[in-house]
């Protein structure tokens, strides 16, 4: 069971390359929280393309919501204010269930190992993306390059993952 936040979705939606997430997850169901959704339903309702994408994945049955239990909101009122509710409530979500967790937010991965919550970021997918074959090295560097350009996200370095 895999469990995704908000930023590596809208990643994955902004480059059309939903199909690798289902496959690098081994997965045909991908799992959020309320305030997950509530996020993209607000990205949905601000115009975001993306946002609309996974909401229809959602709509198909292929990303379900998970509500926060009374002792998920418990564990949630612990945790610092600087994660997100939606951030709060995948962690608390994720220790009942033991599912692992995929952030790309260091203070997730963070929360994540004090709360034995296995994580995992974004450069861990593509790394395993590449390592596992269902990428190539030169579709993987488009892949980043898309990233970069479509996300602004920019990596510091591809070694960690062609490393």
């Amino acid at each position: 069971m895999v469990f995704i936040d908000t930023d590596v979705l809208s990643v994955f939606a902004k480059i059309q390359r939903f199909p690798l997430l289902f496959t690098i997850c081994g997965e045909n169901l991908l799992n959020i929280s309320v305030a997950v959704e509530a996020e993209l339903r607000t990205g949905v309702a601000k115009g975001f393309g993306f946002a609309r994408d996974i909401i229809e994945l959602h709509s198909q049955g292929r990303i379900r919501t998970y509500h926060p239990t009374t002792a998920d909101q418990q564990l949630m009122a612990t945790m610092s204010p600087s994660l997100g509710l939606g951030e709060r409530e995948s962690i608390a979500i994720c220790k009942r269930l033991n599912p692992i967790l995929v952030s790309n937010e260091r203070r997730v991965k963070h929360h994540c190992r004090e709360n034995g919550v296995d994580c995992i970021n974004l450069e861990e997918i593509l790394r395993a993306l590449w390592e596992l074959g269902i990428a190539t090295q030169a579709d993987m560097r488009k892949i980043i390059a898309e990233i970069e350009t479509k996300d602004n996200l920019k990596f510091r370095a591809t070694d960690t993952i062609f490393g």
